[in-house]
Parts: structure tokens; sequence; C-alpha cells
């Protein structure tokens, strides 16, 4: 009863009408397909009648009642290079917010938010929890990379931590002393959700149950920001003997997919239009790998249409609707963004996230990659004008985490190739990351 009125309290209200907006949520989970269908219809071409006649980067290039496949791909080098062109002229700078991503695919991304988009985005993660059987005050434990335990936490930070108790352990550093200690803590705080990077949480329990630790075992433990395998969810549900929830999403769009109680992974459709393409640009059938391409119906600060992050999935086969109800499409996979773990000569397991927060807002960066080729050698490279005098904190940064028999070289390229799979890597390892699943 304190927590909920604690939440109420100091959360809740910091998102007013978001009791309203979970209605609608709720309302939209529950429709038939066809009543689902005709409600994304005429919201879609509401949202791209704005954008082809208020945005400048769009006006007069798209007719008012083009179809979605008549707007452009908006690539991550176009969004950025007009990234005041896509912005909406009618309204004030001041009613937006300039974000950036945390550059998963090793370039940052800058958009534009304003105060609906970060309404809605706080009302779906009310309803997904209210999904699994959660109330959004629940006691939750994050497995997660913020550094929080090393900097300095304002007072009113305290206040809130000590009104809503949660369990942080920092996913940058990890080694078995730590891990210990991670699961003595749980133990202790017994969590019903447990939140975090899915090689974090892989990691964890590849740790688990190689010792034979167990731990106090969570309502739901819920993934997220790397894509997930069948394996690494089993290792998962078996350490924390709890379901595995897998969301996905990104900075410039969230909650663009997740999981229900029954293991469907659905768009979240009440405001985003998922399509997945080949390379060719035509939708890709259901079971064949494509590009993930994102237009969020929230954000009115600037037109996110056709937006591809970077990621590649596939749709679920056609068939049977999910036991949950959900009129929404439903994802079988995401293949894409899978960070490595680094590995110090001591030990340590440092996160692929730790190095993408180096480079967050780091002038002369376009893209960045680090690559661990031994246990003693790792390469920074970096795309950009920046110099090695101008990165020297971030390269001392990178020495200090791996230690000091770890040769860390820097240079500046022209390009950074790409995977087979078409994809950017930020981070890689060729030293195994995860001891053997037991």
């Amino acid at each position: 009863m304190i927590r909920r009125a604690a939440w109420h309290l100091v959360t809740g209200r910091k998102e007013p009408g978001w009791a309203a907006r979970v209605a609608t949520l709720r309302e939209v989970a529950a429709m038939s397909p066809a009543a689902y269908r005709a409600r994304t219809d005429a919201a879609l071409a509401a949202h791209l009648r704005w954008a082809a006649t208020t945005v400048p980067a769009l006006a007069g290039k798209v007719a008012p009642d083009a179809p979605l496949a008549a707007f452009p791909v908006l690539t991550r080098a176009r969004l950025q290079a007009n990234l005041e062109a896509l912005r909406d002229p009618t309204r004030p700078r001041e009613a937006f917010v300039l974000e950036a991503s945390g550059g998963s695919t090793g370039a940052p991304v800058r958009v534009w938010r304003d105060v609906e988009t970060s309404r809605w985005t706080f009302a779906q993660e009310v309803h997904l929890l209210e999904t699994w059987g959660l109330a959004p005050w629940c006691r939750r434990a994050y497995l997660w990379g913020d550094d929080r335990e090393q900097r300095d936490v304002p007072w009113k930070e305290r206040v809130v931590r000590r009104l809503l108790p949660n369990l942080f352990l920092n996913a940058f550093g990890m080694d078995e002393a730590r891990m210990a200690g991670f699961a003595d803590r749980l133990d202790a705080f017994r969590p019903e959700m447990v939140q975090g990077y899915a090689t974090a949480l892989d990691l964890f329990a590849s740790f688990l149950l190689a010792t034979g630790r167990p731990v106090a075992a969570p309502a739901v433990v819920r993934s997220s920001a790397e894509a997930l395998s069948a394996e690494a969810r089993a290792r998962i549900e078996r350490a924390f003997r709890a379901p595995v929830r897998d969301v996905y999403g990104s900075r410039e769009s969230t909650h663009l997919a997740a999981q229900c109680a029954h293991g469907g992974y659905h768009v979240l459709g009440a405001g985003r239009v998922v399509e997945i393409v080949d390379d060719a640009g035509a939708p890709a059938a259901p079971g064949v790998p494509g590009r993930v391409l994102v237009t969020d119906l929230t954000n009115r600060a600037m037109a996110l249409v056709r937006y591809e992050n970077g990621d590649v999935a596939s749709w679920a086969p056609e068939g049977a609707p999910c036991p949950c109800g959900a009129p929404f499409p439903r994802i079988e996979r995401v293949h894409g963004r899978t960070s490595d773990f680094l590995t110090t000569p001591g030990g340590r397991r440092i996160h692929g996230e730790w190095f993408t927060h180096l480079f967050y807002g780091r002038e002369g960066v376009a893209k960045f990659q680090v690559h661990q080729r031994s246990l003693g050698r790792v390469e920074v490279r970096t795309v950009g004008p920046a110099t090695e005098e101008a990165l020297a904190p971030v390269l001392a940064a990178i020495r200090g985490a791996m230690g000091p028999e770890v040769v860390v070289a820097w240079e500046r390229v022209d390009a950074i190739p790409l995977t087979k799979a078409g994809k950017h890597r930020f981070t890689l390892s060729d030293v195994p990351f995860l001891p053997g699943a037991p």
C-alpha cells in the first residue's frame, strides 16, 4: 500500500493523463483484428497527412494522401543530415527535447521528442507490466549499465529511492566475485521483476547455473536492449526459475514489440507501425529476415516515418491467433543487435554498452567500433575528424577499464565494414565471454 501510494505521488503525478492513456491501450488491445486494422489505417493516414503537409523534409515531395510505401526510407544518415528539416516548424523549439540514442549500431542518433511522446511511452510501460500481471510500482532489480553505484546521487533522487526502493546491479563490470554479490543482494531484495541487457542476464544466469547458486525467483525476467537467443532464454529461465519476457525497442522509438504472457511477440501497435522489408524494399514474407522500418505515430515533434533502425527481424508465420487475444502483428524473431562483453586479463567482463556511453555526444565521431582481438589487445576505430588528442579521455577510460596489460590502439578510418548480415557492430570480441553452460 505504501509503495503504491509513493508511486502515484512521485512517479504517476509527473505524467498527467496516464490513466486515460492506459485505458485507451487496453481498448486497442481488446479490439478484433478488423477493428484494429481500421483504427491503425486511420491513425496512420492522419499522421502521414501531417508529415506531408507540415514537415519541410517531406512537404511538396510526397502527396498528403500518399500511402506509407510512397514515403522514402529514413536512414540514420538521412535523419541526422535532415534533423531540422524533419522537425515540425509550426511549434517552438522549446516545446521539444533533443535526445541522443545509445548508438547500439555504432552511430548515436539524435531525435526530437515532445511531451506527448513521453506520456504515451509512460502509459505503454504501465500497460505492458499490467499484461504481465505486474503493477507499475512492483519491486524491480536492474542488471543494467548506468554506473549508478559510482556517481553522486542528488538528494531528490535519494528520497525517491527510499520511497520506491529498486535494486541496481551494475552490468558494466561483471566478474565472479561481483556476480556472487549480486546473488546475495537479489535474495535479500526479492524482486518481482528482474530487468537487464540480454547478454548481462545470460552471463549472470550462466554463473548461477555453473555454481549451483539459487536466487529468489521473480515473477518475470525482462530482457531488452539486445537480441535474445533461444539458448540464452533457456539458461535465464532455468537460473531464475521464471519466464523471460523480451521487449524490443530503441531509444529513437521505444516499445516496438514485446512478449505477452503466452509468449507471443507482438508489435505494440497502438502507437507504432512496423514494416519488415527485403533489400528491394518489398514486404518480407513471414519467417524471412528483413530490414525493420518504424513509423512512430506518437511523435509529432518530428516525422519519424519509415525509419530504418538498423535491425533485422522476421514476421511470425501466419496462423492461429495468439491465446492472449491481442490483435497486433507478431514478430517471430529479432535477429539484430547483440552486444559483446569485453574480457579483461583478470576475468572481469565489461558490457559493450559501457563503451557506447563513452561516445555519447562526442564531437567529431560519426561512427566507432571497439574490437577486442585478444586478451592483450583492443582496437578502437573511429570515423570522423576527431583526433587522438581529442579522444584521449575516451582512450584513457578504456585503458583504465581493461588494465595496464592490455594494448589499446586507436585508428581513424574512412569507413567501418559491416558484418555479413549487414550490421554495424559497435563492439566486437574475439574472446569468448560466456562460461560453458552446464
